[in-house]
Parts: C-alpha cells; structure tokens; sequence
C-alpha cells in the first residue's frame, strides 16, 4: 500500500511540474511577445491573439514532448548523437513550418517576412528544447544518484548485519575456550586460579563491553590479547618459550575488535601440544606506522604430527571479517612448513 502511495504521490508531483512550466512559459511568452510589438500591454491582447498565443505553446509543446518522450530516451541516452541532432532538427523546423502557417491565417496574413519570422521561432524553440533536455538530464541524473546511495545503503546494512553475525559467533566460542583453561587449571588445583579468574574477569569485561564498538584503540586490544596470553601460559607446557614484543607506540590507533585472538588460540592450540624439542610460541606487534598495524606470529608445530587443517572456524571466521571490514585494505599471509606456521597480518586503517 505504501508502495502504491509513492509511485501515485511521485505522478502527482510530475504532473505540477509539468504544469507549472507551461504556466511560466505562457506569462513569459506572452510578455515577450507584447515587449517587442512596441505599445502593446495585456489590456489590448485581443482574442484571436490569445488563440494565437495559445496554439504557439501547444505546438511547443508538442515539440518538447517529442523531444522528452522520443527522441532523449531512444536516442541521447543510448549515445547516438548524431540521430539525435538530425532528429532534433527536423524537430524544430516542423514545428517553424506548423506555427508559422497557422497563426499566418488567424492573424490574416499579417505576419513579417519569413525569414524574419523564421528566426524568430528558431531561437525560441531551440531555447525550450535546450531548457528541457538540460532538466530532463538534471532529473535523470538526481534519479541515478539516488538509486545508487539506496543501493549503497542497503549493501551497507547487509555488511554490518553479517559482520554482526560474525562477531556474535566469535563470544560463544572464545569462552568456551577460556573457561576450558580454567577448568584445567582447577584440575590440577593450581595456587595461579584465583589470578587466573580475576584474568578471566578481565577478558569477559572486554568481550562484553568493549569489543562491541566497531573500532577499538590497539591499546585496549593488547591488554587484552597479553591477559589471554598469560592465561595459556599458566597451562602450557612449562618448557614452551613464549614472548610478546610489541614495537612503536601508536596505542591510539583504532582497528576492529577481535582479529588477532583467532591466531592466537590456534599457536597455543597447536603449537604446544606433544612437541618435545624447543616449543615457542613467538608474537610481535608493529605499531611504528601511523596508519596500519602488523601482526606476526610463529609457532613451532611437531614434524612428525598428523597434519590437520589449522584454524578452524576462527580463521573462516577472521578471514570473511577481513573482507568486509577491510577491503583491499588488508593482507593476511599464512607459511606452514614441516616444523612452523608463520602468519603475517597487516591491517591498514581506514
């Protein structure tokens, strides 16, 4: 129904355009034509000259619907000009040829010369069919324009619903992550639970609350990422080497929450496990640059292992989110040999 309301309500409009148009062409004609006949003025505007008047703009525009309805659209938006032009004049001389005989017989034959006349008419509906195609361009022009911000409205909405689904996908699965660590921790009854609770406090405040925001500022991210990191290490293997070294400052720099952690849960989930030689986990954060972060991280994988798909759904997950928040915007390389998985993000703030 409302549909309707606005394809009826968008008519109406045209329609008083339209009318408005050739009310002001009318009046303008009429004070043209009475301001270069000398001492004329609208008292001494006779009947058959209103006729006159009348059937000039009729047969104006008949030529301005011509060109609106036929000649723009079949041949000015498809490009072929030189129709166009041809047409156009053919247009304008059939239109000289109607008014000029007509209003010659209704005026008696009063008329000047042709080729004064002729002129005349020339200039005038040029003027009209100039004023029309510019408005008619005008208008179609505001169309596309409008079409194609609603466009980008709705492929924004449809971005932002599914980076929100993404997101909500990833609280469920890091804390069932974070309280398997717990869980492991309280086995063991280890002295570090009760730090590492408040820990897990402070990880849960931040997915909660923070991570919401579309942008989070690098320093509120590593805080967290380094709380996390801390977590693992209490149960990992106590010969794992882990380091975290962070270079440049540019802890202001705002990118989008959760990115990195998927990478992180993989190196701990991987990289520890059933490795007898040197284990290590190695991270580093580069914040040198003004305008993009770059995130590395190595861990050691065991050569004689099964090899499995690494990353899971964190990485599927990461990767669409990487796509569609930052679009060519962003390079993510992963190296994998027979004793490490290297991977490289860098994000480029937009």
């Amino acid at each position: 129904m409302n549909l309707i309301n606005l394809y009826h309500k968008g008519k109406r409009h045209v329609l008083i355009q339209h009318a408005l148009f050739w009310l002001i062409s009318i009046v303008l004609f009429t004070v043209t034509l009475i301001y270069t006949r000398g001492d004329f003025n609208f008292y001494s505007i006779t009947f058959q000259m209103s006729v006159s008047i009348l059937i000039t703009v009729v047969i104006i525009a008949i030529s301005v619907y011509i060109n609106l309805l036929w000649l723009i659209p079949s041949f000015f938006n498809k490009r072929k000009f030189l129709l166009f032009f041809t047409l156009e004049l053919a247009n304008i001389l059939l239109f000289i040829l109607l008014n000029y005989y007509i209003t010659y017989f209704l005026e008696g034959g009063s008329h000047p010369n042709f080729l004064t006349e002729f002129i005349a008419e020339f200039i005038l509906i040029l003027l009209f069919l100039v004023v029309s195609t510019l408005l008619e361009v005008m208008r179609d022009s505001i169309t596309l324009q409008d079409v194609e911000l609603q466009m980008k409205e709705v492929e924004k909405q449809k971005i932002e619903a599914e980076l929100r689904a993404l997101k909500a996908q990833v609280n469920p699965h890091f804390f069932f992550n974070t309280l398997n660590s717990l869980y492991s921790l309280s086995l063991d009854k280890s002295d570090k639970a009760p730090e590492m609770i408040l820990k897990l406090s402070d990880l849960m405040r931040y997915i909660i609350y923070e991570s919401k925001d579309d942008l989070v500022p690098m320093g509120k991210q590593l805080e967290f990422l380094q709380s996390y990191v801390y977590l693992e290490r209490l149960r990992a293997d106590e010969n794992m080497r882990v380091s975290f070294d962070i270079k440049g400052s540019n802890f202001d720099l705002k990118v989008a929450p959760l990115l990195f952690i998927a990478f992180i849960e993989n190196a701990f989930k991987h990289g520890s496990k059933d490795i007898k030689n040197d284990p290590y986990i190695q991270i580093v954060f580069n914040l040198e640059n003004a305008d993009r972060v770059v995130f590395m991280i190595e861990n050691k994988v065991d050569p004689y292992a099964e090899k499995k798909s690494s990353g899971g759904f964190g990485f599927s997950n990461v990767k669409k989110r990487l796509e569609l928040l930052y679009p060519g915007h962003h390079e993510l390389k992963i190296t994998e040999t027979a004793s490490k998985y290297h991977v490289e993000l860098t994000i480029i703030a937009v």
